[in-house]
C-alpha cells in the first residue's frame, strides 16, 4: 500500500499485446493475459517482446523505462504475491475514472498521514483484506472502527479495499 496500486497499466502504458482490452483500447491487452500468454518466456525474452508491442513504441523513453521497470518488478516477486498485485490490478482497471482518481488521491491522503497513522491505516488495511469483500464495509463502519479512525482514514481504507483482491488466510 502507498503509492499507485497499480503495476503496469497496459490501457494507460501503451498496451501489452494485440488483443481487444475490454474497456479498453483496440489492440491492448490485460496484463494477467499478455503474462499468462508469455510465462514460459525469461523475463528478458519478455523484455524484448514488450519493446516489438505496437503501443510501446508510441510511448516516451520515460515511460518506456517506468513499463519496463513494472515488468521487471512484478518478476522479481514470489508467485502469490505477483498473483495479488494482478488482480489489484485488474480490479483497478475495471474502476471508472472517478474511482481510479478516488483511488489515487488516497494513496496521496494516505502519504501525508503521520508516520503513525500510516501504520495504523496499513495494519488494519492487511487485516481487512483477509476479510471478505461484503463483511468488509460493515466494519469499516462498524463503531469501533469509527472510534479508532477518522473519516478520512476509513476512506483511504475503502478505497484501497476496492481494488484489493480478497485475500483468506
Amino acid at each position: 500500500m502507498g503509492g499507485n496500486p497499480v503495476v503496469m497499466r497496459p490501457g494507460v502504458n501503451g498496451g501489452v499485446g494485440g488483443n481487444v482490452n475490454p474497456g479498453g483500447r483496440p489492440g491492448q491487452q490485460h496484463l494477467p493475459e499478455w503474462l499468462s500468454q508469455h510465462q514460459n518466456l525469461s523475463p528478458q525474452q519478455q523484455e524484448d517482446l514488450l519493446r516489438r508491442e505496437p503501443g510501446f513504441s508510441r510511448l516516451t523513453p520515460d515511460q518506456q523505462g517506468r513499463v519496463l521497470n513494472r515488468l521487471r518488478t512484478l518478476n522479481a516477486r514470489p508467485p502469490e504475491q505477483r498473483e495479488r498485485i494482478l488482480g489489484r490490478n485488474e480490479m483497478f482497471e475495471g474502476l471508472s475514472p472517478g474511482a481510479k482518481q478516488d483511488v489515487r488521491a488516497s494513496a496521496g491522503a494516505l502519504n501525508a498521514m503521520a508516520p503513525d497513522r500510516q501504520r495504523m491505516v496499513r495494519r488494519a488495511f492487511n487485516d481487512l483484506r483477509q476479510i471478505p469483500p461484503e463483511q468488509r464495509a460493515q466494519i469499516l463502519n462498524s463503531a469501533r472502527f469509527s472510534q479508532t479512525f477518522t473519516p478520512e482514514e476509513r476512506h483511504v481504507l475503502g478505497s484501497f479495499l476496492s481494488v484489493e483482491p480478497y485475500q483468506p488466510h
